[in-house]
């Protein structure tokens, strides 16, 4: 199984609600990373991304140690490494600001690999990749093609703060996939737009599990097979087509004893539901290991040391 991973690595600085600052690379490395410890031997991970020369190295001291993945789809970017700032306030809710915008993934860097058997597209600063390139794509790919929202429903204010919103043309890029992954903050600024009230969705506030149900129905009905949302500490709700008719499935988190880090745990989920659902098919299969992967992602702070995932698929 071949899987590339498009999008940004960020440099992070992340400071803790306790004080405690932590400085990593950050963005697509979180995907590639954990799913490296998850992938069979023989499989090959290929992240897609941009990367300055003040970070190169290291980004290859992370990813050289862990033999699927090649660094072959990461290019050299004149405007330097796009950086972060992420600090934590005592619930846990994060504050953004970008202080460095490189701009968007070329098609041409992305051409080489439209074969694989999987594309993870995951947006770390919002503009990975544009419109017009995602529409090139989906013409050429002949795998899987997965789109984790993410900060595509972050706007950048003009000093590089991040302000939640919903992106006025989300369906358009919703049709392009076969699967979509969204947060519950996510799935409720959709939910607001005119677009999902007129597809037959609940149009109002998502609070309760059949709600999520109800817009998870309406976002496969654009086109994907799959709408999985995360929900964080509630569980996700996996919503998909078998037969024609639309499934849903539920399940609550992983019980953690001591959250230290949610960084990444939205990574996390997709490595876990990509490496299983390129595989099998089985989104049911593809959310219960998406799950637990991402219950022991958020035990550990920034980028997951090599082996943290290695007992996690059984």
């Amino acid at each position: 199984m071949r899987i590339g991973i498009i999008g940004l690595i960020n440099h992070d600085t992340i400071y803790m609600a306790g004080g405690r600052r932590i400085q990593d690379l950050g963005g697509i490395l979180y995907n590639t990373t954990v799913m490296a410890d998850l992938v069979d031997e023989g499989d090959a991970l290929y992240p897609i991304s941009r990367i300055g020369a003040d970070c190169f190295d290291a980004m290859r001291a992370i990813l050289d140690p862990r033999p699927a993945v090649s660094t072959r789809g990461i290019s050299l970017s004149p405007a330097g490494t796009s950086r972060n700032r992420i600090r934590y306030d005592e619930d846990l809710e994060k504050i953004e600001q970008l202080t460095n915008h490189v701009g968007s993934i070329t098609l041409e860097q992305i051409e080489p690999f439209l074969d694989l058997d999987a594309l993870l597209v995951n947006f770390i600063v919002g503009d990975d990749v544009t419109l017009e390139t995602m529409k090139a794509v989906r013409g050429s790919a002949s795998g899987l093609l997965y789109l984790d929202v993410h900060n595509l429903c972050l706007g950048i204010d003009a000093e590089g703060y991040r302000r939640r919103r919903a992106p006025g043309n989300w369906q358009r890029w919703i049709e392009m996939f076969d699967v979509v992954q969204m947060n519950e903050v996510e799935a409720r600024l959709l939910a607001g737009s005119d677009h999902e009230v007129a597809a037959g969705g609940p149009g109002g506030p998502l609070e309760a599990k059949d709600d999520f149900i109800a817009f998870g129905t309406s976002v496969i009905s654009l086109g994907p097979s799959v709408c999985v949302i995360t929900r964080g500490a509630l569980g996700p709700v996996t919503v998909y087509r078998k037969d024609g008719e639309p499934k849903a499935f539920a399940i609550p988190s992983e019980p953690v004893r001591d959250v230290i880090d949610t960084t990444g745990c939205g990574d996390a989920f997709a490595a876990g539901f990509v490496t299983e659902f390129a595989a099998s098919k089985d989104p049911v299969g593809a959310t219960r290991l998406a799950n637990r992967v991402a219950s022991v992602n958020c035990t550990v702070a920034g980028l997951p040391e090599r082996g943290t995932f290695d007992n996690v698929r059984i």
